[in-house]
């Protein structure tokens, strides 16, 4: 981030670098955070409204896996402390990954009161693209041209179109389903011991990590098999009651605590088995588990989802493309398979407003009380959804898995033009 930084304001530029890690913080923060921790009676928040506390709080994991009175007093204080960081500091930008916890939303919500511009940066599904965004909100950053649409749909509208970020085969899925779980089993002990031995012990990423991995860990790898080949075919076939698909997103994650205007996603298979039961009868739902998430989830949501008559588990290595195309609309909180359905032209029920759909596209749950409509596409439809999504996106590539490093010229390369981007999106956005 320090490298990227600099190449947005140059060399020369005085760059205070904020974290809830003691070894990577220079700001202050970490310190005032577990002062006003310590200190705290009971005193309401300064800058934040009971609105917006109590949708932070609901939105983090791990304050909303808390009793009420210990995330209230966690929020005052890190409240506090960014207070505190921000005021000594009078930064001119704020430059971060995008939303993923209590402590970076406090930033980007006192950021956002007194006119300091939040750079939190989230890679893209478009290739070579990344997008900046507190929440997942679509923020325009930039004019497109027509080649600029022209390029991003010989990219998307492609029969075998499937985002870089996802693994690519069968063989990777399982390697991938076995490399997950077993880098999970040690986890809860691993972060209860690195709260303990480091003094850290209200640190976001330590607490947090702890709890989610022991709330899916499991003795055993998940067996997640589904239908494939024939059984797919025969699932087509059913003319007895109309196929919704669902690809499952991954949880918990930023893609749908922070970036889904509905809620009631939040609890993610809780809700998704609960949509699942009220249409038993009237829809049938194929199921189909994200690629990178195999080995995680728990197999106990596998179990109840194979218990519903009207849900069948369909294999993690058919082409989401092939769903699309078999099924008469398909179920979303925010994934971007939402956005290939609307560019073939199948309905697609969402009520959490994701980045990528322009007012009207998106059809409520409860259409699902009646028949779908008919969608008709248009190669000026489809001109007019890339054209809605790339201008929230800018040219770069951005590596937020811990392997840049600054002895690859690639990596390098790609800083560079995600810098240059971001100049033109501050000239852009000072525009405005």
């Amino acid at each position: 981030m320090e490298h990227l930084a600099r190449g947005v304001w140059g060399h020369s530029a005085h760059l205070t670098m904020t974290s809830e890690h003691k070894s990577v913080d220079t700001s202050g923060l970490v310190a005032v955070f577990e002062s006003e921790y310590k200190h705290y009676d009971g005193e309401d928040l300064q800058y934040l409204s009971e609105t917006e506390s109590a949708d932070i709080i609901l939105r983090c994991r791990l304050l909303r896996s808390l009793p009420s009175f210990q995330a209230m007093r966690l929020l005052k204080s890190m409240e506090s402390a960014v207070d505190r960081v921000l005021s000594e500091n009078k930064p001119v930008a704020m430059l971060s990954v995008t939303v993923d916890s209590y402590v970076i939303d406090v930033f980007a919500h006192l950021c956002q009161q007194r006119g300091i511009p939040f750079i939190g940066l989230v890679p893209s599904f478009l290739k070579n693209h990344f997008r900046i965004s507190a929440r997942g909100e679509r923020v325009v950053s930039r004019k497109v041209s027509n080649e600029d649409i022209n390029k991003a749909r010989e990219d998307l509208i492609v029969d075998d179109y499937r985002p870089d970020f996802l693994v690519q085969s069968e063989r990777e899925m399982r390697s991938q389903m076995r490399r997950l779980w077993f880098r999970n089993l040690p986890k809860p002990l691993w972060f209860y011991l690195r709260r303990v031995v480091t003094g850290e012990h209200l640190n976001y990423h330590f607490w947090s990590s702890q709890k989610t991995s022991a709330r899916y860990w499991s003795p055993w790898p998940s067996n997640f098999k589904g239908v494939s080949g024939s059984g797919l075919t025969q699932l087509a076939d059913n003319p007895d009651l109309p196929l919704i698909y669902v690809p499952l997103q991954m949880s918990p994650e930023a893609t749908i605590d922070y970036w889904s205007s509905d809620t009631r996603w939040i609890d993610y298979e809780a809700f998704l088995l609960e949509v699942i039961r009220k249409y038993r009868g009237k829809w049938r739902f194929a199921v189909k588990e994200h690629p990178n998430l195999l080995g995680f989830r728990s197999p106990n949501f596998y179990r109840r989802l194979e218990a519903e008559p009207n849900c069948t588990l369909v294999a993690p290595k058919i082409p989401s493309n092939d769903l699309v195309t078999l099924c008469d609309g398909i179920l979303v909180c925010t994934g971007t398979a939402g956005f290939e359905a609307l560019l073939r032209g199948k309905p697609v029920i969402s009520e959490s407003a994701p980045y990528y759909a322009p007012d009207g596209v998106l059809l409520p749950l409860e259409t699902l009380d009646e028949k779908l409509p008919d969608r008709r596409i248009s190669s000026a439809f489809q001109d007019r959804l890339i054209e809605y999504v790339i201008e929230g996106m800018l040219p770069g590539t951005f590596l937020n898995n811990g392997a840049w490093s600054q002895n690859k010229e690639e990596h390098l390369a790609w800083s560079r033009q995600m810098a240059e981007s971001i100049r033109r999106y501050l000239d852009f956005f000072q525009a405005k």
